[in-house]
């Protein structure tokens, strides 16, 4: 059997761009694509919370996935982000991601409901069971689900054949607890905080899964190569250099500042879609000047 996709590496979670009649825009969508792959990124997460799948619809999830796939081809591997509120919903995503190509999928923690730990873990068995060719892998997020997935839990969870990973925004010392619960099985630990890489990877994590891997590509696979070659002092000032930025993007809503960063760079992703607002004056004027001092002309 051929080994799954587990993450690993600079993963780009891209926020998706509107028109000013609320469509998806699917040229500038496959043209931040192209930016990040030409860039070195070594996967694409579609979709996810940066891609403000919560007010899509399932047809815009499809929609997307089906641009995105169209974009990256086979040049590196696709997650999509297929995780919803009904399990029969997800199943049917998933399957459509399927089709596609996709060799991976990142499901969120079930939190509406809060159905508990143990139905939860029914749910990403459910999943992966009922596809077991295709890398299924976590996603713990606790400050949008006010759900923690316990540690034991995902070590339990890690030792089904197609669970190859996880995405975390949480504690960063959870890396450590994971990598040595999960020593004996086929998985990867990667990290969804902006400011995180490093330190994740320094723990023996895979990487990074988020927005920084979108909007400074070059720099963190730069990073991430200094790291393979055991060169952490360079690595560590390209961390240092990215710091503030990364502040900054997280100071307001996602992905209102991160659409913001992107359109001083010359895309044109508009504005998040309500209930969220675009980013203020006073913080795109904060995120320009960064911009400015890493070197971009905006």
């Amino acid at each position: 059997m051929k080994k799954l996709y587990a993450p690993k590496g600079i993963i780009p979670a891209p926020p998706t761009p509107f028109t000013k009649d609320d469509k998806i825009n699917e040229d500038e969508y496959k043209r931040l694509l192209n930016y990040d792959i030409e860039r070195g990124v070594h996967c694409i997460c579609v979709g996810g919370s940066t891609g403000e799948w919560s007010t899509m619809s399932i047809e815009e999830r499809k929609q997307l996935f089906k641009i995105a796939a169209e974009a990256i081809g086979d040049r590196i591997p696709k997650m999509a982000t297929t995780g919803c509120h009904s399990l029969s919903k997800t199943l049917e995503l998933t399957q459509y991601a399927v089709d596609l190509g996709y060799e991976s999928i990142l499901l969120v923690t079930p939190h509406y409901l809060q159905p508990g730990f143990e139905a939860t873990k029914d749910y990403y068995r459910k999943v992966a069971e009922t596809f077991p060719n295709l890398a299924v892998c976590i996603y713990n997020v606790p400050h949008n689900t006010n759900v923690e997935l316990p540690v034991e839990d995902i070590i339990e969870l890690a030792k089904v054949p197609n669970i190859t990973g996880m995405k975390h925004c949480t504690d960063p010392t959870l890396t450590n607890k994971v990598i040595e619960g999960t020593k004996n099985e086929y998985f990867e630990s990667a990290t969804g905080r902006e400011n995180m890489i490093l330190a994740n990877l320094c723990q023996g994590g895979s990487g990074g899964v988020g927005v920084m891997c979108t909007i400074v590509p070059q720099e963190l696979v730069k990073m991430y190569d200094l790291l393979m070659e055991n060169n952490w002092k360079e690595a560590l000032k390209i961390d240092e250099s990215l710091r503030r930025l990364s502040i900054l993007i997280e100071s307001e809503p996602n992905p209102a500042p991160v659409k913001e960063v992107l359109n001083l760079l010359g895309f044109d992703f508009g504005a998040p879609r309500l209930p969220l607002r675009p980013c203020s004056k006073e913080l795109r004027e904060e995120i320009r000047k960064e911009l400015i001092k890493l070197g971009y002309e905006v």
